[in-house]
């Protein structure tokens, strides 16, 4: 079978999954239990700033991690939902910080 080479589409530099794998393990652990669907591109992104600001601390960017994905959907929560929604408010009624 021939393939198709004479496209006029933008080639990828590396399959999606071949860069996901070539994420650090802790990074690929993390998303793979992300609660959003971050991109590898934008994983690498945040991975990279924060272990720069945590002096390469693993378990510190993992919870500055953290930190960013409850902030983003903290702001989708309100946005989609409104501020009275129980993702944003905990067992006292009081809202959570993010």
């Amino acid at each position: 079978m021939r393939r198709n080479v004479t496209s006029s589409l933008r080639r990828r530099k590396a399959a999606p999954m071949t860069r996901f794998d070539r994420l650090p393990p802790e990074l690929r652990g993390w998303l793979q239990r992300a609660m959003l669907s971050w991109s590898v591109k934008s994983a690498e992104r945040i991975w990279a700033k924060t272990m720069r600001k945590h002096q390469g601390n693993v378990q510190a960017a993992l919870v500055e991690l953290d930190r960013l994905e409850r902030a983003h959907m903290k702001r989708d929560i309100e946005r989609i939902w409104g501020s009275d929604h129980p993702g944003l408010v905990d067992a006292r009624g009081l809202q959570k910080a993010a």
